[in-house]
């Protein structure tokens, strides 16, 4: 079975992978397929429920995982490894929202046997959902602007307006976290920030976009 994976296929040379967010699969993950092919069906399903579990709850039984993997005669190197692959099978398949069908398929065209794609797969839809909800909570969020207000005085002389009569804008902004951030800048400096604001907001538009087609 090593063999079918020590070298990229016609196959995977072209194809992109739905659960690899449409990109090929990396050479590392194909590299470690054969480990996994070397588990048996029934044991490795059980290591994919204590991936998963440590996915959705930051745990994993290492004890089973040795029990698991102890028939294949996988180095601990190797056994580290294959956990790291099956994490990222799962957690970019959930991330992609990648549905059974399709990350079945999809590990079956790497080489994988159906019986170790069923061992995978079938784990994986039925904590789907909790996948993506763990990584819905890992992902970084900032505090959002619940209020905002400002001022603008024109004043006669300033450090932070060279010419008399410029005008001096404050803002003062309420984030969601509770806390107020205030700042001042001339109209020059508004104008400039604004417009940057509006080009990241586009570029943003279009990834999102992308992402959808």
């Amino acid at each position: 079975a090593a063999s079918r994976f020590s070298s990229r296929s016609a196959a995977s040379c072209i194809m992109r992978f739905k659960f690899c967010g449409d990109l090929d699969a990396p050479d590392w993950l194909l590299s470690e397929l054969a480990n996994i092919a070397k588990i048996s069906c029934v044991r490795l399903k059980l290591l994919s429920l204590q991936v998963l579990r440590y996915i959705t709850e930051g745990e994993i039984d290492y004890e089973k995982v040795k029990k698991y993997t102890r028939a294949a005669n996988l180095t601990r190197s190797d056994v580290k490894a294959v956990i790291s692959a099956l994490e990222y099978v799962f957690s970019s398949a959930g991330k992609y929202n990648v549905d059974f069908p399709t990350l079945w398929n999809e590990l079956h065209q790497l080489g994988l046997p159906k019986e170790s794609c069923d061992s995978l797969s079938r784990p994986y839809r039925d904590r789907q959902e909790a996948i993506r909800e763990s990584l819905k909570a890992k992902v970084l969020t900032l505090p959002t602007v619940k209020t905002s207000d400002f001022r603008v005085d024109y004043v006669v002389s300033s450090s932070a307006a060279d010419s008399l009569g410029a005008a001096i804008v404050h803002v003062r902004m309420q984030q969601s976290n509770g806390e107020t951030r205030s700042f001042s800048m001339t109209g020059d400096k508004l104008r400039l920030l604004l417009s940057e604001l509006r080009a990241a907001q586009s570029a943003v538009g279009s990834v999102e976009e992308a992402l959808r087609a």
